[in-house]
């Protein structure tokens, strides 16, 4: 099952007035002031277009994450590509860095103006129920825009337009993790009073990922510790579970392109320019540079990763095996990462070896696929089977570098005097385009 979310294009149209007197004198019939939007006429418009540019934002600012991990590599013509794919993840001139920024300023602004329109109405409408399903959508999406801030930024700003707004701070982006946790427990508090299960579910979910990703930040900053093994998910243990009581299956949350919305920049430089590709450490590839098979090899049937297979069967809109174009969903959170968040949190606290709650977890996804069953205690060892788990099952999911700088994991390209081997942690840079633009 997967919950998939588009956000539709929304049309405001003025009325088009002509004097009697001078055929220049008209107003546009496509002018749209700022103040429109204020509207309670253009409420729901205004949230499904903070879900559009979130969604956009994701597709840019991931790639270049995804490149510098060992997920992506460049095989195209454009250099800056092949300065994150050997570890120079933090230069603030790198055109693919800073061509994102924008993108992902916009999406933060917009949730968070979509959120205050909607608190507004809810405060002061006269039918204020009205506005209540999407006054909590705005909390759900400005939670997830945040959380992918926090996720994959080193630093953050958050200006108002034309008004500066001060950098967070590399020690201080914790704080932005809080504030996606924050908006989205406010979220499923408010999609559960409204008996939004679906939303509900969805929002939970996110809520596990948050709470995970603020735990990884804890153990990257300010310096990845380096240590191969497996982490306290206590809190977001928790909250898991309860998400996996919600739903069935394979389920998952995703954000969605088409072309009467928009694309997705990632799966088009992947699928149609190949100016990047999956990394060949998971697939191999033909002399065009497209997929040929299956490079991954399942630790416990030494064949082909059927989890992978799936998740590029996805991306591809199909089978891994097609060329695919630029409008697959990309998959934010889902039962897979339910089951790796409480897996590690099992296997910290001790509860590994045969028959054991780690083992169920794991064998719990990998039922998902038809894949053989892993036995706990055998050649393959449990944190070997946890990194695995975790790489096959959240491919083009945002989070592999991440798991890299916390597991002293390398990529090979990755050259000695890059931030990823000097400073290991160091995620995207407040980029030049916005250093230049705010005081």
């Amino acid at each position: 099952m997967k919950n998939r979310f588009k956000a539709p294009v929304l049309a405001v149209g003025a009325a088009f007035v002509m004097s009697g007197c001078g055929l220049l004198d008209v107003d546009n019939p496509n002018s749209l002031v700022e103040e429109s939007v204020e509207l309670e006429a253009a409420a729901n418009g205004m949230v499904n277009g903070a879900l559009q540019r979130v969604s956009v934002a994701i597709s840019d600012v991931w790639e270049a994450y995804l490149v510098t991990s060992d997920e992506l590599y460049w095989i195209g013509s454009r250099d800056a590509w092949f300065s994150l794919d050997h570890g120079f993840v933090g230069d603030p001139e790198n055109e693919f860095i800073d061509s994102a920024f924008p993108q992902l300023g916009q999406a933060v602004w917009t949730a968070s103006n979509a959120l205050r329109i909607l608190q507004n109405h809810v405060d002061n409408s006269v039918t204020p129920a009205d506005f209540v399903l999407d006054y909590h959508r705005a909390q759900m999406y400005n939670g997830l825009i945040l959380m992918i801030v926090g996720e994959v930024q080193e630093d953050m700003t958050f200006s108002d337009k034309q008004e500066d707004g001060a950098p967070v701070g590399p020690a201080n982006m914790f704080k932005v993790l809080d504030d996606a946790i924050s908006n989205l427990q406010l979220a499923v508090a408010g999609f559960a009073a409204l008996g939004e299960s679906e939303l509900e579910e969805n929002a939970m979910a996110l809520v596990a990922r948050a709470q995970m990703s603020r735990a990884i930040w804890d153990v990257i900053n300010p310096a990845a510790a380096g240590s191969y093994a497996a982490m306290s998910f206590a809190t977001a243990a928790t909250t898991a579970a309860t998400v996996l009581g919600m739903v069935s299956g394979d389920w998952q949350f995703t954000v969605g392109f088409s072309a009467g919305t928009a694309s997705c920049s990632m799966c088009g430089n992947i699928n149609n320019r190949k100016e990047n590709q999956l990394d060949l450490s998971l697939v191999t590839v033909d002399t065009s540079e497209d997929i040929d098979g299956i490079a991954l090899m399942d630790p416990v049937s030494g064949a082909a990763d059927l989890a992978l297979i799936e998740r590029l069967d996805q991306w591809k809109g199909g089978s891994y095996l097609d060329s695919g174009d630029q409008y697959p969903n990309l998959t934010v959170t889902s039962a897979r990462l339910m089951h790796l968040i409480i897996a590690e949190n099992e296997l910290f606290l001790g509860n590994g070896g045969a028959g054991n709650a780690f083992e169920t977890s794991i064998n719990n996804i990998r039922t998902l696929d038809g894949e053989v069953t892993f036995v706990s205690g055998g050649a393959v060892t449990d944190m070997d089977m946890l990194a695995h788990t975790r790489r096959v099952n959240l491919v083009l999911m945002g989070l592999r570098l991440a798991d890299m700088y916390r597991w002293d994991m390398s990529d090979p390209l990755w050259l000695s005097t890059s931030d990823a081997v000097t400073a290991p942690g160091t995620m995207l840079p407040v980029t030049c385009i916005e250093q230049r633009a705010n005081s």
